[in-house]
């Protein structure tokens, strides 16, 4: 596979970014929109990440990581990535990553969309990993964070239960590479027809948040190879 397939995958597809935002906004003026792109090809670009959703008896086992690496070798790239790691020996986990956006009005509502470019090995087989491992994109006032509740780690994001979309957090689909197999395959997801509404902190700040949240038990290794987001303001009626 050539290298120019990874990290350039479905720009013209960005458009449609453009075309949503502006398509809710009624003002004569054009509507401005602020484009975050992370490729990681030089570090992480302020993404941080965290796992949540485990009880404490599987404290152990999760073993996050988040790290700039390059991308499988399988994929004959060139290119980078960022690379999020975990184990699930329970019953269910939620891997996310975040990134902070300031300079935002506070008295305005934003819409956040999203198109991310991902490399996965979980198999597309029915039962299969890849097929319960659900990605969502979407934003917070407030950081997203974990924090323990009785004995499992919960997260504050509002980001729906596993198939399902919530409040804060917007389910792209699967992470099935479509294969039988856990060969690394390219896959590219995105929100451009349903955008996240988001009002800022009083600070002026959101944060952007993707990650996946599964029952599947057994290790998810994902590669985020960009990960590019849109942020436009909406015209309160």
């Amino acid at each position: 596979m050539s290298e120019n397939i990874l990290k350039w995958t479905g720009i013209g597809s960005l458009v449609a970014f453009l075309i949503f935002l502006q398509s809710c906004h009624k003002a004569p003026d054009p509507l401005p929109i602020t484009f975050f792109d992370s490729t990681f090809e030089t570090g992480v670009d302020d993404w941080s990440g965290d796992a949540a959703l485990y009880t404490t008896a599987n404290e152990n086992t999760v073993r996050f990581t988040l790290k700039q690496e390059l991308l499988p070798d399988v994929l004959k790239s060139k290119f980078h990535g960022l690379k999020m790691e975990g184990t699930n020996a329970g019953d269910s986990l939620f891997l996310f990553v975040k990134k902070k956006i300031t300079n935002l009005d506070p008295a305005k509502i934003y819409k956040v969309a999203y198109q991310i470019d991902l490399a996965s090995n979980l198999p597309d087989t029915v039962g299969g990993a890849g097929r319960i491992v659900y990605l969502k994109a979407g934003a917070s006032a407030e950081e997203p964070k974990k924090a323990l509740t009785n004995d499992r780690y919960l997260v504050s994001i509002k980001k729906g239960t596993l198939g399902k979309s919530g409040s804060e957090m917007l389910l792209l689909g699967n992470v099935a590479n479509g294969l039988d197999s856990t060969y690394y395959r390219p896959l590219t997801r995105s929100n451009a027809n349903l955008a996240v509404q988001v009002k800022p902190s009083p600070a002026g700040e959101i944060w952007l948040c993707v990650g996946v949240h599964t029952v599947f038990k057994g290790n998810i290794a994902l590669y985020f190879d960009r990960i590019y987001a849109a942020v436009g303001v909406k015209t309160v009626p």
